[in-house]
């Protein structure tokens, strides 16, 4: 059979290349999403923890201090001034460090990216059916959504990404849907 020369195909394996491009760069991105919110949590979880501690000293050191200065035991006055002032100054060591207010920016930080996770997927998955113009005009979208997520570049320790790096290679992120 004789090929049909007025008939170029190129143009079309082009724009499936350009899909499947599209498609693997939306999967990247849902997998950033997902390390990086998985991250965020754990900080979050982390400073949650700190601001507890900070919390718990300051008044378990109002109860010493107190107790003793009720009970009058001058015995232990340093240890009564150590604790009075670890009630006093624990608090504002946790003001100072902005703990309310990392915790506050990072949890709404790992939930934007945790959306976006979704939204990268069903991009992959879903909307990359559409035809290449309509699914390239929502990628576009999540482009520049993930693009303002990035730009109050938080970035929590380092451990936090290995224990999530950790977690997601063990699966404690994967849905049973997945798993089938």
């Amino acid at each position: 059979m004789a090929k049909d020369l007025r008939h170029d195909d190129s143009s079309e394996s082009r724009l499936n290349e350009a899909c499947a491009a599209l498609v693997r760069e939306c999967e990247r991105e849902e997998e950033n999403c997902l390390y990086t919110s998985a991250s965020f949590y754990i900080w979050v979880r982390c400073l949650r923890y700190v601001r507890g501690a900070l919390w718990i000293g300051a008044v378990t050191g109002s109860a010493v201090a107190a107790s003793h200065i009720l009970r009058g035991d001058p015995s232990y006055r340093i240890f009564m001034a150590a604790a009075a002032l670890a009630a006093v100054t624990l608090p504002g060591i946790g003001r100072a460090m902005r703990i309310d207010a990392a915790i506050r920016d990072y949890a709404a930080a790992a939930t934007a990216f945790k959306n976006l996770q979704s939204e990268f997927r069903r991009a992959a998955r879903v909307w990359s059916l559409k035809p290449n113009p309509e699914f390239e005009s929502e990628a576009r979208k999540l482009f520049r959504l993930i693009n303002e997520a990035r730009k109050p570049s938080l970035t929590p320790p380092e451990f936090c990404f290995r224990l999530a790096q950790w977690k997601i290679k063990k699966g404690h992120y994967k849905h049973d849907e997945d798993s089938s």
